[in-house]
């Protein structure tokens, strides 16, 4: 949150519209009190019912949408375990309550996918423990067997019932949903690729969706040291991540930007039969497809056309 680019300019467009006195605006509207503001967002934003009971995190890759990190069954014993915890005044507090507190501090000092489930996994256990302690004291304090097995028999019910709906998502509507969130059709893809390369002189493949390098070295099972000592090898970084633009015969471009449109490609590379795989936009409308390849969801992932 401390490199984020427009930060600098947002404080200065709030101290430019203040109507405060200089010194005031100046003590509201400064580096600090925006870092702390952003941080205490993102660190409050993983205490919600929504993340923790309902809808989860919001990075597709990092968490089956549509439930929460938890069950629901264990908000009431997480709060029984809290409330005991401190109304005995428990010595393992000492351990919890930091254990719990600072698991959040590096994410919320992050400016993406929050909240998060993967960065807050050293969390979990925590609430697990507060869980069982939770049902230990409900054992223990409640006098009527009856109520307690009823409780317990209701929180049955419920876990199994969001059992139910978690399993439903992961392996119903999770994959078929967010498949492009995986990257599906890129196997596809250098399939095609392995069996009809020989053809062409130039394979042009979009890196639209990720990196599609990865996949062709990948499922190519091309060789380690060949790929390094390629001639034409091109790689850049960009935002601390190292991007492979070319290498042998294959070349992953921005399909589609100004520069590497499929025209731009086939003028720069004269007398060059291309293969080209990219979005349907990417192409003349009236070019024959080769083959389409479509997510999960029916949604089209990847058109592969020739040059003329």
């Amino acid at each position: 949150i401390t490199d984020e680019k427009g930060l600098i300019p947002r404080i200065d467009e709030r101290r430019n519209n203040s109507k405060l006195p200089a010194i005031a605006t100046k003590l509201i509207h400064n580096r600090y009190t925006y870092v702390s503001f952003y941080f205490a967002e993102n660190y409050f934003a993983h205490f919600t019912p929504d993340f923790l009971f309902i809808h989860g995190a919001g990075h597709r890759q990092h968490h089956v949408q549509g439930v929460g990190e938890l069950y629901w069954f264990q908000a009431p014993f997480i709060l029984m375990g809290i409330y005991f915890l401190i109304k005995k005044k428990d010595p393992n507090l000492k351990i919890l309550a930091p254990w719990l507190f600072l698991a959040f501090v590096p994410v919320a000092m992050t400016n993406d996918s929050i909240p998060n489930a993967l960065r807050t996994l050293n969390a979990t256990p925590v609430y697990q423990i507060l869980t069982a302690l939770g049902i230990y004291y409900s054992y223990k304090f409640i006098k009527s067997r009856k109520v307690f097995y009823l409780l317990i028999g209701l929180s049955a019910l419920l876990f199994l019932l969001n059992l139910g709906v978690y399993l439903t998502n992961l392996f119903g509507y999770y994959p078929e949903r967010y498949s492009k969130d995986w990257q599906y059709g890129n196997k596809e893809v250098v399939e095609y690729i392995k069996t009809n390369q020989d053809k062409y002189d130039l394979i042009t493949y979009s890196r639209h969706y990720g990196e599609p390098h990865m996949f062709t070295l990948f499922y190519l099972n091309y060789d380690p040291a060949r790929f390094q000592d390629s001639a034409n090898l091109n790689r850049f970084e960009t935002f601390d991540w190292v991007r492979v633009l070319q290498f042998d015969k294959y070349y992953f471009p921005d399909l589609g930007d100004t520069g590497t449109k499929y025209q731009d490609v086939v003028n720069i590379n004269p007398g060059k039969k291309i293969l080209f795989i990219g979005r349907p936009e990417d192409f003349p409308g009236e070019l024959p497809r080769l083959k389409t390849i479509d997510f999960l969801n029916g949604e089209r992932a990847f058109d592969i056309v020739e040059s003329k």
